[in-house]
């Protein structure tokens, strides 16, 4: 059976298993920048799910795992992600960095058709097994193993994933700390970071106190790593730190960070929203029923 979000919040090990979490996508964005900054953001890697899906469920007619521009954009715009301007913007992205190349036509040239590479799918792959194997560490499922052994699955599961992500409120705003990181430029990877880096002992007592400590932080290596100005990183911190949510402790050393409590607790609840989506999907594509409410609208 599907494990609900509150089920998942709720469960001691969460926490623990989304940090782990993090921490993988830290070294998936280390190992190739260009993945990292499609997923760097709420809006970008909504927007990534969107676009995939579209080419999961293209018409016979069109090359295998290809999607219209023009109904990409209609899509991100229906559903509240971003302009129309943006979304052409992430088009544009996408085909430089060489996930999606354009395809050939010979009919209505104002139709623009992109095939999808194979860096994507290993992408959206790779983003997918990851989560299935966050649950499985709750419950001890197979979920990741089965997911590998039937790589067509994919073509199932993702659109399930991805309708109901674009719908669902608890994956787009979950308070004013969460927020502030996930609809900032590469905002969502810095969080990954600041909650990869807490230092919890391993206890869950540990979370008693309001500021958690979240390591050695660096301004200059934060916009190293994922390629922003170091004045834009400064901004997003002094602004958490007008909110309460992230500060330095001076008697631990220069860089010692600390987050708030209430910046993890909706970071575990956006996580438990997330996952309890991925894990609803993964059971309907195994099962062969589809949620209606999951589908692209």
């Amino acid at each position: 059976m599907p494990i609900p979000s509150p089920a998942l919040a709720a469960d001691s090990r969460f926490f623990f298993i989304v940090q782990q979490g993090a921490q993988a996508l830290l070294r998936l964005h280390d190992q190739d920048p260009r993945v990292g900054a499609l997923f760097s953001s709420q809006q970008r890697w909504l927007m990534c799910h969107a676009g995939y899906a579209l080419a999961c469920t293209s018409e016979a007619l069109q090359p295998a795992f290809s999607l219209y521009a023009a109904r990409f954009i209609d899509l991100i715009t229906e559903n509240n992600v971003a302009s129309r301007n943006t979304a052409a913007d992430f088009i544009k992205e996408i085909i430089d960095i060489g996930f999606a190349r354009p395809v050939e036509q010979h009919g209505d040239r104002r139709k623009r058709l992109l095939q999808l590479t194979e860096v994507t799918h290993r992408s959206m792959s790779h983003w997918l097994e990851l989560h299935l194997s966050l649950l499985d560490g709750i419950d001890g499922g197979n979920r990741a193993d089965s997911f590998r052994s039937e790589p067509a699955m994919i073509r199932r599961l993702q659109p399930m994933v991805a309708g109901k992500l674009l719908q669902a409120l608890g994956v787009r705003t979950q308070g004013p700390a969460f927020d502030l990181f996930t609809w900032t430029n590469a905002g969502g990877m810095v969080m990954d970071q600041l909650i990869a880096s807490i230092e919890t002992g391993g206890e869950v007592e540990s979370f008693a106190p309001d500021r958690l400590p979240a390591g050695t932080v660096s301004i200059n290596g934060i916009a190293r790593r994922f390629n922003i100005s170091r004045t834009h990183v400064r901004r997003l911190f002094d602004k958490a730190t007008e909110m309460g949510d992230f500060g330095w402790n001076a008697d631990h050393g220069e860089n010692a960070a600390w987050v708030s409590r209430r910046l993890v607790q909706e970071y575990v609840q956006y996580q438990a929203e997330k996952c309890a989506i991925v894990d609803l999907a993964y059971h309907d594509a195994m099962n062969g029923t589809e949620n209606t409410q999951t589908r692209l609208s």
